[in-house]
């Protein structure tokens, strides 16, 4: 046992008291297997990443800076009302696994089609955008469908303080991966002899769609324990959607956590409009050269990788409030620091070499914000969740903040309407609301 701040770090048997269910040599399996899982999934989504390879893509087959916009709502919110659809039925069975690996294999076909799409449909046709766009959204389904199992049975297998680590670790040892696979997505996108565009993005979606059935094959060998079950009639599917609905907004509003939880997450989400124009921003405004997109995916992930366990440190000692706020101050940072890189350039404008390297301090702050971020904000949600409600909690949340990142198809408007500067601010300003509302929140641990 560690100490952070002072706290004692306690062993995994006091801090889990549901360790009947398992034995200790299954908690360590599959404790394993989970950072496994996560590892090979950072390393999967980095051939796919939204910000870097997709909207990069688009750009370079001219799509519209809306049709920009709306990529990361469509790939981060595409499924919520089967979330919660699916909630219900989660609720309903001991065991999540068999739902987990049916979706999965969903999840694999969309990205090889990914690749065929990319690679056979001509670049100036306009077919090539409508059916990407058609089949992200599918694997956006499978991809929102696969996290209510898959975080229902890690709130089963990790204990509440473990779960710092345990998110930590995956992030950690998929960040080392990453800096390998950052390496390969410049190089691809950077156009070598045989693999010109198209067909560099077209091998980047396969190489993703061989890592994401070896994340799915990983956590499907978890021993699961069966799990308390709700008495929630299933129905048809309409009233069902309306019925978890209902019961989420009553815990909207009853539930106090829950609530100031929701008002960081919503400002967090208007925060985030600006992410996916940060490289359109730098290629756009500075004419930063593709081949630096390497550089900038192995920053965040090195940022990524220093950080993580001591994310993981301070959720596991000190409680995911605390990671929350100070995550949030780094989200503050980053749209600050593409708003004065762009002003330095104007007020004295400078070679392309120096705004290159410059620029990666954006990338730099984004990585550690998305480390902390992603243990943070995760983790909270599974401490105040009860084990019976926990599928329900988990699909509401990523239905109501699902639904509020299509406020992202904004961002492309406020770029051609207003400018990058306008939309940079605005982030600024997000950011500043999600921190000073962080500070509002309470502790799920301390408070149940």
């Amino acid at each position: 046992m560690g100490k952070i701040g002072g706290a004692r770090l306690p062993s995994p048997a006091e801090s889990y008291p549901y360790t009947s269910k398992l034995s200790s040599r299954d908690h360590r399996r599959n404790f394993r297997l989970g950072v496994i899982n996560g590892a090979l999934f950072r390393i999967g989504d980095v051939f796919i990443d939204t910000e870097m390879v997709l909207t990069w893509f688009l750009a370079q087959l001219g799509a519209s800076n809306v049709l920009i916009g709306l990529i990361s709502p469509i790939r981060f919110g595409g499924s919520f009302l089967l979330q919660m659809l699916v909630s219900g039925h989660m609720e309903r069975v001991p065991y999540k696994l068999p739902f987990y690996r049916t979706i999965s294999i969903f999840r694999v076909i969309a990205l090889l089609l990914f690749a065929v799409v990319v690679a056979l449909v001509p670049v100036g046709s306009p077919w090539l955008i409508i059916t990407f766009v058609a089949v992200l959204t599918f694997f956006s389904i499978g991809a929102g469908l696969v996290s209510i199992p898959f975080m229902d049975v890690v709130g089963k297998v990790v204990p509440p303080r473990r779960r710092g680590s345990f998110f930590g670790q995956r992030m950690f040892w998929g960040g080392l991966l990453t800096l390998a696979g950052s390496s390969v997505v410049g190089f691809l996108l950077a156009e070598p002899d045989g693999f010109r565009f198209p067909l560099n993005v077209a091998l980047l979606f396969v190489f993703a769609a061989i890592l994401f059935g070896a994340t799915a094959w990983s956590w499907i060998l978890v021993k699961e324990p069966p799990s308390s079950t709700s008495n929630v009639a299933g129905q048809r599917i309409l009233r069902e959607i309306t019925t978890q609905l209902g019961r989420g907004i009553k815990i909207l509003k009853d539930d106090k956590l829950y609530q100031r939880y929701s008002i960081v997450r919503l400002a967090l989400t208007a925060a985030t409009w600006a992410a996916p124009f940060y490289i359109v921003y730098a290629r756009n405004e500075l004419g930063i050269p593709a081949s630096m997109l390497g550089l900038y995916l192995a920053v965040r992930s090195g940022a990524e990788i220093v950080s993580n366990l001591m994310w993981a440190r301070i959720s596991d000692g000190l409680g995911n409030r605390k990671v929350i706020i100070l995550t949030n101050a780094l989200g503050l940072a980053t749209p600050t620091v593409v708003l004065a890189i762009g002003l330095m350039n104007r007020l004295q404008p400078s070679s392309t070499d120096w705004l290159s390297y410059a620029f990666a301090l954006v990338f730099l702050t984004a990585g550690l914000y998305s480390a902390g971020s992603g243990i943070g904000i995760t983790n909270y949600v599974l401490d105040l969740a009860p084990e019976a409600q926990r599928p329900l909690y988990l699909a509401f949340t990523n239905t109501l903040f699902g639904l509020a990142r299509f406020t992202g198809m904004l961002s492309g408007l406020i770029v051609d309407w207003l400018g990058f500067d306008v939309l940079m601010l605005s982030s600024v300003v997000f950011s500043a609301v999600a921190l000073i509302a962080s500070f509002s929140m309470g502790e799920p641990r301390s408070a149940r």
